[in-house]
């Protein structure tokens, strides 16, 4: 499949973005076609030719949902976007489906999920009925329809003190999620969602998904630190499991 109308890119506020370079690199092996983009407030000097950089001001962690929901879009011209980070890739572009360029949202389900107006984390969303899913941001596909609705549509970040609410996939695909789908936004179903990335493993709920079939991961306790080289932080629950997957398809694993 040829991917000429993705931009995979990675936002980096503080930093010059150097360290998203391996993710951005082999994402792009695995979905040929693609385009490469780095956006930061200054260019890396390792930074190969057939990535384009485009220069932005500093922000911080909550000017990075800021920029993501009213800005990114100016940026891309390609009719859909991948983001990925040091910490969310490509596994393997040969489980990409067609259909996956259908939805306007795609990215995996979260530990965090709302439930009326409350945010519950660490799956606990899993124990109430009819919960709202986050879907996760950091590794997630975007149409280009999508990254201009919130600013077409005069949506704002809600403010809240709890740093998490200010996240933009919690916004977008959470708080804000039905006045999109109002718009004929079109996110992915949990069933597709779950097959394209995971974040976490929560037992009893994504414990027995199968590797083999993901597109891509995403989770801060790990991070692409080169092509080949995976740095875990946290033996989380499934991380062990992960780190073997990871091993077993030519990846190093350092336990940090």
């Amino acid at each position: 499949m040829a991917h000429n109308q993705l931009t995979i890119v990675s936002v980096h506020g503080h930093t010059d973005g150097s360290a998203t370079l391996p993710s951005i690199i082999r994402s792009m092996r695995e979905l040929p076609g693609s385009k490469g983009l780095l956006i930061s407030p200054a260019k890396p000097i390792n930074i190969p030719d057939n990535i384009e950089w485009k220069q932005c001001f500093p922000f911080d962690y909550r000017g990075y949902s800021t920029f993501i929901m009213h800005c990114l879009h100016e940026y891309i011209v390609t009719d859909y976007c991948l983001i990925v980070q040091d910490d969310g890739w490509v596994l393997d572009g040969n489980n990409w489906r067609d259909e996956y360029y259908t939805y306007d949202y795609i990215g995996g389900i979260t530990h965090a999920g709302l439930v009326g107006n409350t945010l519950h984390l660490g799956f606990d969303w899993t124990n109430h009925k009819d919960p709202i899913l986050v879907l996760n941001g950091g590794f997630s596909l975007r149409s280009k329809r999508f990254l201009e609705a919130p600013s077409k549509l005069g949506i704002v970040q809600t403010y809240n003190e709890e740093i998490h609410l200010w996240n933009e996939d919690i916004q977008l695909t959470g708080i804000y999620k039905g006045i999109l789908q109002n718009y004929d936004i079109r996110f992915a179903p949990e069933d597709v969602a779950k097959e394209f990335a995971v974040e976490y493993f929560a037992p009893g709920y994504n414990d027995k998904i199968n590797l083999d079939e993901l597109v891509g991961i995403h989770g801060q306790s790990r991070k692409l630190v080169s092509k080949y080289c995976v740095e875990f932080s946290a033996n989380a629950f499934g991380e062990k499991r992960l780190a073997e997957f990871l091993q077993n398809k030519g990846y190093k694993i350092k336990w940090m």
